[in-house]
């Protein structure tokens, strides 16, 4: 045989021959190198995480009846070019929450649509609820309804964050609302109340609909007007107008004959928002 074809015959044995070593080596057990790589040691397995919280019982639900500020866009004769004129006015809506058996999921049910903003702020009170409480929500569904007017089209922004919190606390810690009161203002996932807008529409729909209690942001706390100032110039009077700032609390007190608070966290809220406990053992003895 050839020197060149005995060598090629020698080298394709020994490559059989490493082969075959390699497969034993990867078919028999034994040792670290024996370890399936697909499944990590056993001392390196992360622990499941065990959630303390007390779990959710029965569930039950919550209510109460907020300010909003409904935008309506009026059309205008001229053609389908011409754009419509928005007008924006305060009016009351019914906030409610249901906590039922479920798979930790936040349930929107609204008449008319929601938007996403709000969905983001039933997120943020889920989330402050259930670290206040300490309560396992992931059993249970969280399940908000609003109900507005039907002349409008869609509900949409945070200012309804700060009283969803409440609404589920009111139901996970089992304690009762001032029907007399409201509140207005966002809530983040600390449980700070933040600022909203059309606090003046919104004092109004609160008075005219037999609340005496309206709980606003502490960041809402100033507001302006404009005040008229005039004097004469030769033969001329000037008139111009000049905002001013006043307290809101004030404000709304002497103008539309409701108290104020301001709350900055869900704690302060909800000292404001309970019913006062003379008022629950005088409605149990009756």
């Amino acid at each position: 045989m050839p020197t060149r074809e005995r060598t090629l015959a020698i080298l394709l044995i020994l490559s059989l021959i490493m082969n075959v070593c390699l497969l034993v080596v990867a078919l028999v057990p034994g040792g670290e190198s024996a370890r399936v790589l697909s499944r990590p040691p056993d001392d390196d397995v992360c622990p499941v995480p065990v959630l303390t919280g007390r779990e959710v019982g029965d569930g039950g639900t919550a209510s109460m009846h907020v300010p909003v500020i409904l935008q309506k866009i009026e059309g205008t004769r001229g053609g389908p070019f011409v754009p419509g004129r928005v007008t924006e006015e305060g009016a009351m809506v019914e906030v409610s929450v249901e906590v039922a058996p479920g798979r930790g999921r936040v349930l929107i049910q609204t008449t008319p649509l929601m938007g996403v903003v709000f969905q983001d702020a039933a997120n943020h009170a889920v989330a402050v609820a259930e670290n206040r409480s300490h309560m396992n929500l992931s059993a249970s569904d969280i399940i908000f309804s609003i109900q507005g007017p039907e002349e409008v089209s869609e509900v949409d922004g945070p200012s309804a964050g700060a009283l969803m919190a409440a609404l589920l606390l009111s139901v996970l810690e089992g304690f009762s609302l001032n029907e007399n009161a409201t509140v207005t203002g966002t809530i983040d996932e600390n449980g700070e109340i933040g600022p909203v807008g059309g606090i003046l529409m919104k004092a109004e729909a609160v008075a005219a609909s037999g609340k005496t209690l309206l709980l606003l942001p502490g960041k809402n706390n100033r507001m302006y007007e404009y005040r008229e100032e005039i004097w004469a110039l030769g033969g001329l009077s000037v008139m111009r107008r000049r905002p001013a700032a006043v307290d809101t609390k004030e404000y709304i007190e002497e103008n539309y004959g409701i108290r104020v608070e301001y709350v900055d966290s869900i704690d302060r809220l909800l000292t404001d928002l309970r019913m006062p406990l003379e008022e629950v053992s005088a409605t149990a003895v009756t």
